[in-house]
């Protein structure tokens, strides 16, 4: 299927325009989600910051805190085992360091207890009648590292506390220290003050709006405080395609923060502005189909007229122009098309008269070959019967020459064709004449169908043939010569057979050698009949049709022409 150049141009140039806006849509928004994606995790990470920098004063807290109360000479005066010490003494040296303790708690809300463990397992605390809990409270898993030196950071994660308002979750601050008050004993004492979990809560409930999760990990990576409470184990991780992670290290005692920001709740806060980005891509997609294929088509419109304009060229409308006004090289190629038709119209006419003028030349000239030839023989028999005083044969034989004259003297299209029945007639007339010359010498017989009668033949095309089997075949023979003149009809092909019983010919003969020639040999007048109907053939019938000559010394000779069946019409 021949597809027109204007849908070829609009269909390359919209797979271009819309490969390459996809292509640079694709690309600008790959860029500015990378890009919306940095910014919004550089803001994270200042969110990151300041909650960092939050845990960091409570750090600072805890430590100034746990540092007044290590240099509190009172408190560590009073918490030193002495030997000797009355059960009256120790209970209000426990009451006066309970004392000190709760004034610490009280000035600081996020704290919840606050432990003083000397070297003989003793528990100073803020609370009373909870030895036997102590007790216990020492003995369990997450402390042990603190007491054993095993540990190197101060915080621990998350455990519970039991006191008077129930069990809460806290974060012990654990530091063991020398008290210089205790001079016998090299053993370190260890000081735990328990900070309640809320107030990490606090610290992470406006920045864990924004993050999917958080994890506070400790300096020796245990986890501190998950805001995903069901995984608080030491080895929960977050490994996931649908989540950004970002770290923050910038804290006191090694502690970092790994917080993981959900991708789509991330492109969920700039989703309207790539919303808005696509829709500017389909609304330039829309305009580009709206206005390319205009633009497109008034660009095509000249080649388009100078097809419709070839296509009339091309079969033969000559007198078509084309008017293009479109002031680039399109328009010059119009003006040249025009200029190009109008100077082939021009050249076509001249041809057609030359042709024409060349056609009734070279017709008139082969006649002239032929119509002396004829017209000489004629004359040697009337000669011939006016020295033997045949008057009457001579004026019988002069009308039939004033006939075959008159016949050929004909002009325009009837100087070049007839019918077969015409050429009957006028081969009629010249045996006629020959008779009168060669009288009891031959006969002639006839086998042409009447239907072919009217077909159109070249003139003079037979009489050349039976003059020459007259006169190269039978006059040199003894006996009676027959000429048989027959045509038929293969499919759209005529062919007429002029047939003698002569003295044939033979492959040295010059009359054989000029019906095999394409051209006459104007310096002969033997056979120069057969040339000159295989040229006017080839001339008016082209190289497929033509003449064949068959024959055999002593034998006879067989003249076939082969021209188009053609009926009740002159050819073009």
């Amino acid at each position: 299927m021949r597809i027109k150049i204007r849908a070829k141009i609009i269909g390359s140039t919209m797979l271009v325009v819309m490969v390459s806006l996809l292509f640079s849509s694709y690309i600008t928004y790959t860029y500015m989600s990378r890009i919306l994606q940095e910014q919004a995790v550089k803001d994270n990470m200042t969110k990151l910051a300041q909650t960092s920098s939050s845990l960091t004063r409570m750090q600072d807290r805890l430590v100034k805190t746990a540092e007044t109360i290590i240099a509190d000479p009172e408190i560590n005066a009073k918490i030193v085992s002495k030997p000797g010490a009355t059960l009256e003494m120790s209970y209000f040296n426990k009451v006066a360091v309970l004392k000190q303790l709760q004034r610490f708690v009280a000035l600081d809300s996020s704290l919840l207890n606050i432990m003083i463990v000397n070297p003989d397992k003793v528990v100073f605390s803020n609370y009373s009648g909870y030895e036997s809990y102590y007790e216990e409270y020492l003995k369990e898993d997450w402390l042990q590292p603190f007491l054993s030196g095993t540990n190197d950071t101060r915080f621990s994660a998350i455990h519970p506390l039991v006191n008077f308002n129930g069990v809460r979750d806290v974060i012990s601050y654990v530091t063991p220290y020398r008290n210089w008050e205790d001079k016998s004993s090299g053993s370190s004492y260890f000081l735990i003050i328990e900070m309640k979990k809320d107030e990490i809560d606090k610290v992470f409930s406006e920045s864990s709006k924004d993050f999917q999760r958080i994890i506070l990990r400790g300096g020796d990576g245990r986890i501190i405080f998950d805001t995903n409470r069901e995984e608080t184990s030491e080895s929960a991780n977050v490994s996931s395609d649908d989540v950004i992670s970002i770290r923050y290290d910038a804290m006191r005692e090694g502690w970092n923060q790994e917080a993981y920001i959900s991708k789509q709740k991330l492109y969920e806060s700039f989703r309207p502005i790539l919303l808005f980005y696509l829709l500017i891509v389909i609304g330039g997609l829309m305009f580009i189909l709206l206005i390319v294929p205009t633009l497109i088509f008034n660009f095509t419109k000249p080649i388009t007229q100078l097809a419709r304009a070839m296509r009339k060229v091309s079969v033969g409308e000559l007198n078509t122009n084309v008017l293009i006004r479109s002031g680039d090289e399109m328009e010059v190629l119009g003006e040249g098309f025009n200029r190009m038709v109008n100077e082939l119209d021009a050249w076509m006419k001249t041809s057609m008269r030359e042709q024409e003028i060349k056609r009734n030349m070279q017709t008139n000239l082969l006649l002239s070959e032929i119509n002396p030839h004829f017209i000489y023989n004629t004359l040697n028999t009337v000669i011939y019967l006016s020295h033997a005083g045949r008057n009457k044969d001579t004026i019988t034989i002069t009308k039939a020459l004033i006939a075959i004259l008159q016949d050929t003297i004909k002009t325009g299209e009837d100087a070049f064709f007839s019918t077969l029945d015409e050429e009957m007639n006028l081969v009629a007339q010249y045996i006629h004449i020959q008779q009168y010359r060669y009288p009891d010498r031959f006969r002639v017989e006839w086998a042409i169908p009447d239907r072919l009668r009217s077909c159109v033949v070249l003139r003079l095309m037979i009489q050349p043939l039976v003059e020459n089997a007259l006169v190269h075949g039978i006059f040199n023979l003894e006996e009676e010569g027959v000429i048989r003149i027959s045509a038929l009809a293969q499919e759209n092909t005529l062919c007429v057979t002029v047939t003698d019983n002569g003295i044939g010919l033979d492959a040295d003969s010059s009359r054989y050698q000029v019906s095999q020639r394409h051209s006459g040999c104007s310096g002969q007048t033997k056979g120069i009949g057969l040339a000159n109907i295989r040229e006017r053939i080839a001339f008016h019938y082209g190289d497929k049709y033509g003449l064949d000559l068959a024959s055999q010394p002593n034998s006879g000779t067989s003249v076939t022409l082969r021209i188009p069946l053609r009926t009740g019409e002159q050819p073009d």
